[in-house]
């Protein structure tokens, strides 16, 4: 009987060897996944309709196996499903700012249940160094459900962003500081022009102008983005009470500038074009917005995004996770040579045996072949019983990071089996109940108990009276399965 305690929590596992990386771009009608190469060229892509995703009943295979096979680690969505609020807010402490948010969003937006779990926040300072709590949060209702069904695939976005927070990034990387300035972005393109806006060096709101198609006088289009871009400073002004200082450009047309400049009666400053070339082929006739990127530009981690916040816990383990891994290796590596080490010294003392017992009367053939296939079936039960080690790593790398380990006994005797108490911190019994859930599937996975799998009913559930942690239910499970 090997009985092993533990009250350490276990974050999720992570796979040694990472996957490809998977970059998608949506919008209300469509969805692009991309696979981007180590050197940063596209390698292959695929495109499916939002409603092929957001039924209910969508099956796994909707999504293409090569996508669900890669680590999907953007997901880029339009500006308009993005919503963002700013407060005034002194604390810096990381806890009082999210517990301020996450009540913050309840209570304002009620129909988002989820809006707690999928927020960003920065901390800036106004032009009267007040301190300021800019928050950025998902407004959109279907993006959650997207999500979900994300997870239920196995290919959950480690970020979410959008065009302009992208932009946001690459202007303060390219133009300098921004903070204390009013910015506005115009992005021309030869069918389309993209407005964005920007106070705090913080998203305020951006627009998409449709630009006439088969227009034969170019100073017809030149007035209809004068126009758009006045109203676009007048809503500026209504948002932040302050105007657009400076006003920056990118177009595919050199005499842009000079054109816009004159019209407006204001100067503008062109900025250079990403370098890199866009990530979209030509043959993507939609996603115009993010035509100017590079993959550089995509797989910066730099510009703001939004994970969702258990997830977010869990990369940010990922470092301890990989050293404790490294120090594993190591440990397993000094064992193996400890083991290789006492095997030479074991083969000189039964050379030695062997020499005293030359003058030994020979025994009866037939009884020292018994005797030999006796030791080989003991040595055969042996190695086909699961090792300790073994069990304990495929216990916690089955855990969520919600799950308290108390108690593990693995029984070795002729029918080996597994013996688990735990406790389980969730903040409501559907949280509870969803935590369980994962639990179960992935000890199913680990353990390979497809012949009699493990369910809900065969966990024995207890709450815990005597928790300290209030606004936290603790539960107590226990259970027990055969090992194979």
């Amino acid at each position: 009987m090997i009985n092993l305690k533990s009250r350490l929590p276990i974050t999720k596992s992570i796979m040694i060897r990472q996957k490809s990386t998977l970059i998608s771009i949506a919008d209300e009608k469509k969805i692009v996944f991309l696979s981007i190469g180590k050197d940063g060229g596209l390698e292959r892509q695929s495109s499916l309709p939002m409603d092929a995703l957001q039924r209910e009943d969508a099956p796994a295979d909707a999504v293409p196996k090569w996508v669900r096979q890669k680590t999907h680690s953007l997901f880029v969505i339009p500006d308009y499903w993005i919503a963002n609020t700013s407060f005034e807010f002194k604390s810096r402490k990381r806890s009082i700012i999210t517990a301020f948010i996450e009540r913050k969003l309840k209570l304002d937006q009620p129909n988002l249940k989820d809006a707690g779990d999928f927020y960003d926040y920065a901390i800036v300072q106004d032009r009267d160094h007040r301190p300021m709590l800019f928050c950025t949060y998902l407004q959109e209702p279907s993006v959650y459900d997207l999500y979900r069904r994300f997870e239920s695939f196995g290919m959950a976005p480690h970020r979410i962003t959008s065009p302009a927070l992208i932009w946001q990034a690459w202007l303060n990387r390219h133009v300098g500081d921004i903070a204390q300035r009013g910015i506005g972005f115009v992005h021309l393109m030869e069918n389309d022009c993209f407005l964005y806006f920007y106070n705090l060096n913080q998203f305020l709101f951006s627009r998409h102008i449709q630009l006439p198609v088969n227009e034969d006088d170019p100073a017809e289009i030149y007035n209809l983005l004068t126009y758009e871009i006045n109203q676009s400073f007048y809503l500026y002004s209504q948002k932040s009470k302050k105007s657009v200082e400076t006003l920056f450009l990118l177009a595919h047309d050199p005499e842009a500038c000079g054109k816009l400049s004159e019209i407006l009666g204001r100067d503008l400053e062109e900025v250079p074009a990403p370098s890199g070339g866009s990530i979209l082929p030509d043959d993507i006739d939609t996603f115009a917005v993010c035509r100017g990127f590079s993959t550089l530009d995509l797989k910066c981690h730099e510009h703001p995004s939004i994970s969702y916040k258990p997830l977010r816990q869990e990369l940010t383990w990922r470092p301890v996770q990989w050293a404790g891994a490294v120090i594993g290796i190591v440990l397993v590596l000094l064992l193996v040579a400890e083991a290789g080490y006492l095997a030479l010294i074991g083969k000189d003392v039964l050379w030695q045996q062997a020499a005293t017992k030359n003058a030994a009367p020979v025994q009866n053939p037939q009884q020292v072949l018994r005797e030999l296939t006796q030791d080989l079936n003991d040595i055969t039960a042996k190695l086909g019983q699961p090792s300790a080690g073994d069990v304990m790593a495929r216990t916690l790398l089955a855990m969520p990071g919600a799950v308290l380990l108390d108690k593990i006994n693995m029984d070795t005797s002729a029918v080996p089996r597994l013996t688990i108490d735990a406790l389980v911190e969730a903040d409501d019994p559907k949280a509870f109940k969803t935590i369980l859930a994962t639990f179960i599937r992935r000890l199913n996975q680990r353990f390979n108990l497809d012949k009699c799998p493990l369910r809900e009913k065969d966990i024995r559930i207890k709450p815990v009276d005597d928790n300290k942690r209030k606004e936290q239910s603790l539960y107590r499970i226990n259970f027990s399965f055969e090992l194979s």
